[in-house]
């Protein structure tokens, strides 16, 4: 399966206005596969890019 990054547009309660903000990675066989399954199960998402890494914080850390 591929997996694809979500985001989420809401009201940034610090600078107030609207502004986009990541939302969970989810897993479909297509782009628009994704897509369907967020206006089905989570309505306030949208499918932003296919990714192919994800890198934890300690992974990335201990890169360095």
């Amino acid at each position: 399966m591929k997996k694809y990054l979500t985001a989420l547009i809401a009201m940034d309660n610090k600078e107030g206005k609207l502004a986009k903000f990541a939302g969970p990675v989810i897993e479909a066989e297509s782009f628009e596969a994704a897509q369907t399954w967020c206006n089905l199960h989570a309505r306030y998402l949208i499918v932003e890019q296919e990714i192919s890494v994800i890198k934890t914080w300690e992974q990335l850390a201990s890169a360095n």
